[in-house]
C-alpha cells in the first residue's frame, strides 16, 4: 500500500482534511470539558447505622460485626474496616483495584443487598443503615455563606435558596450543604409538677406519639357530591403542642404546657459545623457535570450568586469563595498551554536551525497539525483537557516529529542525489513507512502498562497513554500524507546535473573519526557505558522520590483529631484558641476555614472523607502566595505540637493524586 502515491493523486482531499483538523482542533480546543485533574472512579463506600444509648463495646458486638460478616460474603472486596463509636457504627468498604469502572455501581447495588438483608439481625433501636458511596465527585466550587447578624434558620433557609437556584444551572450536577443545623422542639418535663399531678412520663410519650399521624376518615356522600371529610389535628405552632391534652389523677385532663417546659431551638449537640474567618457559615459545595467546562459552568455560578446578591438575598450576607477550582483550572490550564506553546516554537526553531528553514516549516506544519487534529480526536472520544492530557503532549512533542524528520531527510537525501523532487519525496515516505509504523507502534505500547495497570494510583495517568496514542498515530498518518504534499511545493527541487554525496561534509567526517576511535576502543567504550548505568542507578536511589509531586497551590489542609470523649462544643472552644492566637495573627494567611464534626465533601481530586466524628476538626487555610504554602504548613504543625501536644495534627500540602 503506497499511502503517499495516493496522498499526492489526492492532494486537494488532503489539504481539505488538514484543514479540518488544524480549524476542528481548535474549536475543540473551546468546546472541550475542561478539568483540573482526570475523573477517577472511586472504589469506596461507607455503611453508617446509629445505635442511640449503646456503648462502643455494644455497636461492636450487636451492629458492626453483624453487618461486616454479611458484607464480607460479597466478591471483590479488597478491605473492610470498622470503627465502633458510642451510638455510632462506621464501616469502611474498599473494592479490589481489578475491579473494572463499569462494573463499581453494580458492586454497590449488592453491597446494598448485604446490608439489608443483615438489618433483621439487628437490635430493636438500631437506625436502618446508610450506604454512602458517592464519594466520586468533585465538589470543585466550595463556598461559605456568612451572614452579619442573621440566625442559623436565616443562613439555612438562604443557603437552601441559593442551592436550589444553582442546581438548575447547565453543567452543575449536584450541590450540597454541610454545616446546617436542623431546628427541633424540646420538651423539658418538670418532675415536681408531674408527681404532683398524677402523670407519668410513659403517658405523655404515648400521647405525644399519637399526635400528627395520618388517619383516613373516609368521605360523605351529599347528593351528586362526594366530600372528603378530614380531621386535622397537627401542631402548627410550639403553642399547639403546650396545648396538648394529658390524662392525669381521677379523670383529670391537663395540659402539656402544665408539666413542660416546651421551646423551640437547634439539634444539641451539633452534628457537623463550618466556621469562615471566625465567623459561622453554611457550606454550599458544587459539583460540576463530568463533561462539563468547569470554567464556563463557574462563570454561570457566579452570575447566579451576583443576582441573588442583588434581588434576593439581605443585606449583610456574604458567599465567599473557600476553594474555587474554575480559577485554579485557568490558570493551571494556561501555564500548561503556554509550555505547549513554547515547547513547539523550540523544536521547529531547533529544526530550522539543524535542517534549513524550509524543512523546518514542513515539520512544524506537520507538528501542528497533529496537537490540533488530537484534541478534534480526544474531543469526539469524550475526552477532557485537563492537566495530565496537556502534558502528555509536552511529553511526547519530541516523539511526534520523528515520524516527519525521517520522511523530510530521506526526501533531502534524495533531491542532493539528483532524484526528482516528487521521486525524493515518494522514495523518503514509502521506503521507511513500515519501519515508521513499527517504530510508532512501540513507543505507544511502552506506555500501555499505564492505562491497563488496575490500581487508582495508576488511573490519573490512563489518559497519557490515550492522547499518545492518538497524537502518535496520527503524527504517522500526516508524516506520509501531509509532510510529502506540502513538501512538494515547498522543497526546491534539484539542480540540473546534480549528484553529490549529502554526508560528505566536515561535520560528518568528524563524526566518523569519532565514531571509529569509540569502535576501535570498545572495551573502553563498553566499560564507560556501564559504569554509567550504575553511577545513574546509585544517583537515582539518592534522589527524594516522589511519583505524584506537590502542586503550587496557595492552600495547605490539616486534620486535628481530638482525644476520645471530647464534644463538638470542646473542639469548637479549641479551634477559637487557634484562630486568635495564631491563624488571625499571621499576615501570610489570607483566609481559612474550620469544619467541625467531620471534612467537608470532597473539594479535591485527593482531598478525604473524615466523619462523623465530634472529636474531629479539619482547618484549609490559604496563603497570600502559593510559594508560601509549604513554610506556613510546616510552622502551623510546629505550632500545634508546641501548644496542643493533645491533639493529633495531620498537616498536608495539595498534591497531584487520586488518594488522599
Amino acid at each position: 500500500m503506497d499511502i503517499s502515491k495516493w496522498a499526492f493523486k489526492n492532494r486537494n482531499l488532503v489539504y481539505f482534511l488538514v484543514t479540518v483538523l488544524f480549524v476542528g482542533g481548535i474549536l475543540s480546543c473551546y468546546q472541550m470539558s475542561k478539568l483540573e485533574d482526570p475523573e477517577i472512579k472511586v472504589k469506596l463506600a461507607m455503611v453508617v447505622t446509629t445505635y442511640p444509648g449503646a456503648s462502643a463495646h455494644q455497636v461492636e458486638l450487636e451492629v458492626t460485626d453483624v453487618l461486616e460478616k454479611s458484607i464480607r460474603s460479597m466478591g471483590n472486596i479488597d478491605n473492610v474496616e470498622s470503627y465502633s463509636y458510642n451510638d455510632l457504627s462506621l464501616i469502611q468498604v474498599e473494592l479490589k483495584t481489578t475491579v473494572k469502572e463499569t462494573d463499581v455501581e453494580q458492586c454497590w447495588d449488592l453491597l446494598r443487598r448485604k446490608v439489608a438483608n443483615a438489618q433483621a439481625e439487628l437490635p430493636e433501636g438500631a437506625s436502618p443503615s446508610i450506604v454512602k458511596d458517592d464519594f466520586g465527585n468533585v465538589y470543585g466550587m466550595f463556598f461559605a455563606l456568612t451572614g452579619d447578624g442573621l440566625s442559623d434558620r436565616e443562613l439555612s433557609d438562604y443557603s437552601e435558596l441559593i442551592k436550589r437556584e444553582v442546581s438548575e444551572l447547565d453543567g452543575v450536577e449536584r450541590v450540597d450543604l454541610y454545616g446546617n443545623r436542623p431546628e427541633c422542639i424540646n420538651i423539658s418535663l418538670l418532675q415536681d409538677r408531674m408527681a404532683n399531678l398524677g402523670v407519668k412520663p410513659a403517658e405523655v410519650l404515648a400521647t405525644l406519639n399519637g399526635q400528627n399521624k395520618t388517619t383516613y376518615t373516609g368521605y360523605y356522600d351529599n347528593g351528586d357530591s362526594r366530600i372528603r371529610v378530614t380531621v386535622s389535628d397537627k401542631f402548627k405552632t410550639v403553642e399547639d403542642i403546650g396545648r396538648m391534652l394529658i390524662q392525669g389523677h381521677d379523670a383529670d385532663q391537663l395540659r402539656l404546657s402544665d408539666i413542660a417546659r416546651i421551646e423551640k431551638d437547634y439539634e444539641d449537640p451539633t452534628r457537623n459545623e463550618l466556621f469562615y474567618d471566625r465567623q459561622r457559615a453554611m457550606g454550599i459545595m458544587v459539583a460540576a457535570s463530568s463533561d462539563a467546562d468547569i470554567i464556563k459552568v463557574g462563570k454561570r455560578v457566579e452570575q447566579k450568586l451576583e443576582q441573588l446578591k442583588a434581588e434576593r438575598l439581605p443585606a449583610g450576607m456574604e458567599c465567599h469563595k473557600v476553594f474555587y477550582q474554575p480559577e485554579r483550572v485557568g490558570s493551571s490550564l494556561g501555564t500548561f498551554i503556554l509550555n505547549l506553546i513554547e515547547s513547539v516554537i523550540i523544536v521547529v526553531v531547533i529544526l530550522m536551525i539543524a535542517m534549513g528553514f524550509k524543512s523546518g516549516v514542513i515539520i512544524g506544519i506537520s507538528l501542528v497539525v497533529t496537537v490540533f487534529g488530537s484534541f478534534l480526536f480526544l474531543y469526539f472520544m469524550d475526552g477532557t483537557m485537563q492537566r495530565v492530557s496537556l502534558a502528555s503532549f509536552v511529553l511526547a512533542m519530541g516523539m511526534l516529529v520523528d515520524n516527519a524528520i525521517v520522511v523530510t531527510d530521506n526526501a533531502q537525501v534524495g533531491i542532493k542525489r539528483g532524484l526528482s523532487r516528487y521521486q525524493a519525496l515518494i522514495d523518503g515516505a514509502t521506503k521507511p513507512q513500515w519501519a515508521l509504523f513499527g517504530a510508532t507502534f512501540i513507543a505507544v505500547c511502552s506506555f500501555l502498562p499505564m492505562y491497563l495497570a488496575p490500581a487508582s494510583v495508576a488511573e490519573i495517568v490512563k489518559p497519557l497513554f490515550i492522547v499518545l496514542a492518538v497524537s502518535l498515530g496520527l503524527s504517522w498518518v500526516l508524516a506520509l500524507t501531509q509532510t510529502t504534499t506540502f513538501g512538494n511545493f515547498i522543497l526546491k527541487e534539484a539542480k540540473p546535473g546534480e549528484n553529490k554525496d549529502p554526508y560528505d561534509t566536515k561535520l560528518y567526517h568528524k563524526f566518523e573519526s569519532v565514531l571509529g576511535r569509540l569502535i576501535k576502543r570498545r572495551y573502553v567504550t563498553i566499560s564507560t557505558v556501564v559504569a554509567t548505568l550504575f553511577l545513574s542507578l546509585f544517583v537515582m536511589s539518592i534522589m527524594p522520590q516522589s511519583f505524584f509531586p506537590i502542586m503550587s497551590k496557595p492552600y495547605f489542609r490539616a486534620d486535628l483529631i481530638f482525644p476520645e470523649g471530647y464534644s463538638i462544643y470542646d473542639v469548637e472552644t479549641n479551634v477559637k484558641k487557634i484562630e486568635e492566637e495564631y491563624l488571625s495573627k499571621n499576615e501570610n494567611i489570607k483566609s481559612y476555614s474550620f469544619t467541625l464534626g467531620g471534612s467537608p465533601v470532597r473539594y479535591y481530586l485527593a482531598s478525604s472523607s473524615i466523619g462523623p466524628k465530634p472529636n474531629f476538626a479539619n482547618v484549609l487555610i490559604e496563603t497570600q502566595d502559593p510559594e508560601d504554602a509549604q513554610a506556613e504548613e510546616g510552622k502551623f504543625y510546629d505550632y500545634m505540637v508546641a501548644n496542643y501536644p493533645n491533639i493529633l495534627t495531620r498537616s498536608a500540602l495539595f498534591a497531584l493524586s487520586p488518594v488522599p
